[in-house]
Parts: C-alpha cells; sequence; structure tokens
C-alpha cells in the first residue's frame, strides 16, 4: 500500500518538454508531491522521468520487503513503466495462468506480476485482479499513459488538467503542490457535500480537481485522452424473472453454503502479506462473520475493537473468546479523547467528509498499528449484500405508494419526512404516485442516510437557491437498468454514493495515514459477483423484522455463527456524537468550522445555522456537523484558500 504521484505532458506542453524546459521543473513539482505523501509510504521512494511522463512513488512495504520491489517499476521487456498503489491478491494465481516460473522473476512481489498481466492482455487485465488499487502504468511504445482504479474505488486517485499537462496523485494535498491547482472550494459543489456529506466522482469538493471513479480507466495519449468504465456495479436479477443465474429450485441452504466457501477465500485473499495482519472487531455479525470464516480454515488473526467510556483511555486487553486463538484488544475512547484528536485526524484525510465513524476507526488503526500493518474489516457487507434499514425502508415506501391516491394535505408529513427533494410534498407524492413499483426509490431519491433538508442547505449557504441540490441522486438513479428491481436501484446508487464516497474514502484515510493497510474481504471479486446474481428475497425481505437483512450472510451463519449475532439486528456504530462534543467544548467545535477562511466565505449563513440549540443537530443534521468540522479543518491543514 503506498502513495502514488506524476505528471503527462501532451500537445505544446509536450513539445516545451522536449526543449528541455520543462523536465527540471516537473521533476522537483513531482517530489514535493511525494513529500506530501510520506505516511502513505515511509519504506521508500521512487521517481522515473520517460519522454513525457513523470512517475513518483512512496512505498509502505507489504509483499515482499526487499529492494526488488521498489517502485516505480519497469517491465521485463523495458515498454512498460508502472507507479502502483495497492494489493493485487490474487496474484499468485495470475503467475500461474501466465505461466511464469517463480525461479524467473526479479521480486516476489505483485507488482511485477501486475505488470506482466497488462503486458499481456493491456486493460482485459483489470477484470482478472482481485483486490485494491489505484495506479499509473506508462507505454513508452505508444507515449501513453494509463491512470486505473479497482472495482469499487478503495485506493483513492485524483488529477488536474491544465494546458495539455495532466497532474494525478493520491490525495488532494498531493495534488495542490503542482502548478496551476486552484486552491479554492467549488462553489458548484459545495451544495452537494453539504446535502449528502461527501462529493461523487468525479467531482471533488476543490474546483478543477478531478477523482477517477471507482471502476474507470484514464487513458492519454500523443491523440488526447478518454476515460471510460471498465466495471460497473450492476445486480442482475430485473432480466431473468428476479433470479439472475440461479434457478428457482435453488435451496437457500446450498446458496448459502456456496456463499460461505466464497466468503472464506475472500478473507484468505485478505491475509496475503509479509507483515502482521489483524481485525477490526465490531460486535455485528459482519466482521464476525470474516472472523468465523477463517478460523474454519485454520486461520487466526488477533482483533482490536472500538469502546466509548467515560473513564479511562488506551488499548486494553479484551476478554478472553473461547475458540479464538489470536490476541483481543479493546480501544477505550472518551469524549475528550475524540475532541482532542480531531485537527490531527481530519487535517490529513484524502478529501474530506462527514462521518463520525471516521474519527473512531482512525483511533483504533492509529492505537493498533505497533500489532499489525494490515486490517480486515467488515466494510462493504451493508451496501452489497443489502444491510442498515432495508427491510424496514423497502415495505415504508411500498406502504406510501399504495396509498399515494390519498389527498396531498393527509400524507404531507409522512412524504415530507420520507422522500427527498426541493419541491413541495404535493409535487413529489405526485411523482411517487406516476411511477411503477420498481421505480420508488428513483421517484422517492431514496438514500439509506437523509440528506440535509433544502431549507437548511439554503440557510447555510445564505441564499435563497441551492443549485443542483440531488441532481447526483437524479442522474445515478437515472442510470440504473430499465427493468432493475426496486432493491437493485437501492444498493447500486448505495455503491455509487455512500460506499465509494464515504465509507471507502475514508477507510483508505485513516488506514494510510498510520501507514497502515486496510482490506476489506467483502468486496471480493468472486463473492460480490455471486451476491450481484442473487434474487432480492435473498438480500432483503419484503417485510420489516428483526434481521431481515442480508439474508444470504444470515442463512449461512445459522450453521456457522452463533445465534444471537445471526438474530441480532443492525445496530449503529457507537462512534460518539457531535452533540458530545459541543458539551465539551462549543466554542471549539465551532471554531474549527468557523475558524477556516474558505469555508467561513463559500458558507455565509453557517454561523446563523450553528446556533440552533444543541438538540437540533441529530439524524441528518448531526452529519453535516460531522462534515462541516472535517472541511473546516481539512481546509485550513491543506491551504484551501
Amino acid at each position: 500500500m503506498c502513495g502514488i504521484a506524476g505528471m503527462y505532458r501532451s500537445g505544446a506542453s509536450a513539445v516545451a518538454l522536449a526543449s528541455g524546459g520543462s523536465s527540471e521543473a516537473d521533476r522537483a513539482t513531482v517530489e514535493a508531491m511525494l513529500a506530501r505523501l510520506e505516511r502513505r509510504g515511509p519504506d521508500a521512494f521512487g521517481l522515473v522521468q520517460d519522454g513525457p511522463v513523470t512517475l513518483g512513488h512512496r512505498r509502505l512495504s507489504i509483499i515482499d520487503l526487499s529492494e526488488a520491489g521498489r517502485q516505480p517499476m519497469t517491465s521485463r521487456s523495458g515498454r512498460h513503466v508502472i507507479s502502483y498503489n495497492g494489493e493485487v491478491y490474487n496474484f499468485a494465481e495470475l503467475r500461474d495462468e501466465l505461466g511464469v516460473d517463480p525461479r524467473d522473476l526479479r521480486s516476489s512481489s505483485d507488482t511485477e506480476i501486475l505488470l506482466l498481466a497488462w503486458e499481456r492482455w493491456g486493460p482485459a487485465a483489470l477484470d482478472r485482479l482481485c483486490g485494491q488499487w489505484a495506479f499509473a502504468v506508462y507505454d513508452r511504445e505508444e507515449r501513453r499513459l494509463w491512470l486505473a482504479r479497482d472495482r469499487f474505488g478503495e485506493k483513492p486517485l485524483y488529477y488536474h488538467e491544465s494546458s495539455g499537462t495532466i497532474a494525478f496523485a493520491s490525495t488532494i494535498a498531493a495534488l495542490l503542490e503542482a502548478p496551476g491547482v486552484p486552491r479554492e472550494l467549488d462553489p458548484e459543489t459545495i451544495v452537494e457535500y453539504l446535502t449528502l456529506r461527501y462529493v461523487v466522482a468525479p467531482r471533488t469538493v476543490v474546483r478543477d480537481v478531478r477523482k477517477l471513479p471507482g471502476g474507470h480507466l484514464l487513458s492519454i495519449g500523443p491523440e488526447g485522452r478518454t476515460v471510460r468504465a471498465w466495471y460497473e456495479p450492476r445486480f442482475r436479477t430485473g432480466s431473468t424473472n428476479g433470479f439472475g443465474r440461479f434457478r428457482r429450485s435453488v435451496k437457500p441452504a446450498e446458496l448459502a453454503e456456496e456463499f460461505g466457501a466464497l466468503l472464506a477465500q475472500a478473507s484468505r485473499r485478505c491475509l496475503v502479506s509479509d507483515v502482521p495482519v489483524a481485525l477490526l472487531l465490531s460486535d455485528g455479525i459482519d466482521s464476525n462473520s470474516i472472523r468465523y470464516a477463517l478460523a474454519e480454515s485454520g486461520q487466526q488473526v488477533s482483533t482490536f475493537t472500538y469502546v466509548m467510556t467515560d473513564e479511562k483511555e488506551g488499548l486494553v486487553p479484551a476478554a478472553p473468546q473461547n475458540g479464538f486463538a489470536g490476541s483481543s484488544w479493546d480501544l477505550l475512547v472518551t469524549p475528550r479523547g475524540r475532541l482532542d484528536t480531531l485537527d490531527e485526524a481530519f487535517a490529513r484525510f484524502t478529501e474530506p467528509l462527514g462521518d463520525g465513524a471516521s474519527l473512531a476507526t482512525w483511533l483504533l488503526i492509529r492505537a493498533a498499528r505497533p500489532h499489525a500493518t494490515v486490517f480486515l474489516c467488515g466494510h462493504g457487507s451493508d451496501e452489497v449484500l443489502g444491510g442498515y434499514r432495508l427491510s424496514q425502508d423497502r415495505f415504508r415506501l411500498a406502504m406510501m405508494k399504495g396509498v399515494a391516491w390519498l389527498p396531498a394535505w393527509s400524507l404531507k408529513l409522512l412524504v415530507d419526512n420520507k422522500t427527498f427533494g426541493s419541491e413541495s410534498p404535493a409535487l413529489r407524492q405526485r411523482r411517487l404516485r406516476a411511477v411503477p413499483r420498481r421505480r420508488i426509490p428513483e421517484a422517492t431519491r431514496y438514500l439509506i442516510h437523509r440528506p440535509l433538508p433544502y431549507g437548511d442547505v439554503r440557510e447555510i449557504r445564505g441564499t435563497d437557491e441551492a443549485p443542483g441540490y440531488l441532481d447526483t441522486v437524479d442522474r445515478l438513479y437515472g442510470g440504473c437498468s430499465d427493468d432493475a428491481a426496486d432493491l437493485d436501484r437501492i444498493q447500486e446508487v448505495m455503491i455509487r454514493t455512500f460506499l465509494a464516497e464515504d465509507i471507502l474514502s475514508f477507510a483508505d484515510s485513516v488506514a494510510m495515514d498510520s501507514s497502515a493497510e486496510l482490506r476489506l474481504p467483502f468486496l471480493d471479486r468472486d463473492l460480490v459477483e455471486f451476491v450481484f446474481g442473487l434474487p432480492p428475497g435473498m438480500r432483503v425481505s419484503r417485510w420489516p423484522g428483526r434481521a431481515n437483512t442480508k439474508q444470504i450472510l444470515r442463512h449461512w451463519g445459522e450453521s456457522h455463527l452463533p445465534r444471537d449475532l445471526v438474530e441480532r439486528r443492525k445496530r449503529n456504530f457507537n462512534y460518539g456524537t457531535v452533540r458530545e462534543l459541543l458539551a465539551e467544548d462549543t466554542a471549539r467545535v465551532h471554531d474549527r468550522m468557523l475558524g477556516a477562511s474558505a469555508v467561513r466565505r463559500a458558507l455565509p449563513g453557517l454561523e446563523t445555522w450553528l446556533g440552533h440549540p444543541r438538540e437540533y443537530f441529530r439524524g441528518p443534521w448531526e452529519g453535516t456537523m460531522w462534515a462541516l468540522l472535517s472541511l473546516g479543518i481539512w481546509a485550513e491543514a491543506t491551504g484551501i484558500e
């Protein structure tokens, strides 16, 4: 796991480079970017210049700790050069598929196998990779640069284009070292940031800074550039009567065992490492499923759990658990402890976002880092398998559709609370009434985390309008297949929004800031493709209930997990609230938002909005408070003006 940075010149910019006027400047720029990435890769530094490209790399050694694994790495043929951030877990399988004798390799790293795969298959190699990555590979013959990102966007990649030059880096802070990158917030995305607590790729919160979306490939050569999706998260249930590739005669128990085998494989893949591996453990079914799947495969790992407390702080041994040989630790954290670490944590995020769980995970990995370098966790399970409160929400939305013919006045409160948009409740009810059942999520603009209401966005901006409010949500729902089921639509949008831009963004940030790597078995290629073919009922029940979500996982768990884990309803991660921070030190919390000149200038109504009573900041209002804290601290630390 590493940090990458680089520059590529084309057209007139490349001519200037050939004349010798820009080579040293580009090298100095990339070196400056790499200096901002040191925590992502403290073990080694590398830089290569070749024609129009300058590639830089900071290395965190995970696989092949020797000098042979250094980057940028050149292919055996000499044609390709790569700077790569990530891990290909199935590189040994790819090595065998390529027919390569390990004795003929220069290293035992996945990087060398990735280069060989690219030389054999080109961009088609991406489909064969299991893992997480963001990389730049340069073709010396074609003078072409490729930028690629993994399926869901586990590893970040930002870029900026200006006057025939593209600069790219693993973080926005590093990218700001490149000439011409504006150091200002984007007025067009600030509405989305306030509303969703993150910005959806390809845009970012910084003007003219782009984010390559997960599952996308950027190609730039002498003739120009293209960006295309090489992977899209699509459920395959609508085209085959709701059963994907599975026959109706297939029993749930058979599907559950196939799922369990894939979960075990995915978890074992994530153990590929030459450094210690551990598991971030909660009291829920997701991370515990990884633990049990590994144990059944004969693998034991240490575990680390975050615990809120009002008493002492620090990492302490957890109570022994029968059947598990690995050591277990609890991290005890108080509200004061969280407040004292806000600045340090949020300042070094790859990009700002509003999720209090990010601070808790940052604290946990920082405390656990002396014991391990690689950490597994259960992120991605809820979005892929169908978790959270989806059974209740689907039932509620279906009931609303059923009574949408009633007079608008009788449903005003319900529609206002459960559908989203800038329109009046009456217009939203009319929109709901007009669509077929499978498009209810689109009509209501359903999101698993309620967006900040339109009136609050206008208040914070200090204007009567909030242009672009929920436009991205409309675009994403509009991109779903016509025959997609309602649940398919919900999950596809959730994967492209909350998973990609919130969960995965902070997961990378908090791990890399401690020079660690976070791995997510539930996003394994083969496991996900299996789930994408499952009927909706094997993910989420149509009926609300105690444990009617992630049905395939619970079916497997009935014969592999303790009963209380299987039947336990989804519980929110208790990482503490903004209200607790306000109670601890209101002035300090407000100063982190209002003290950032860029934030105060972009959001002139913020001070008034913060004047609401402390109890006001619940639900989406609390999420926006986290987002504003993150934005203020990050903007000041990053130099956003």
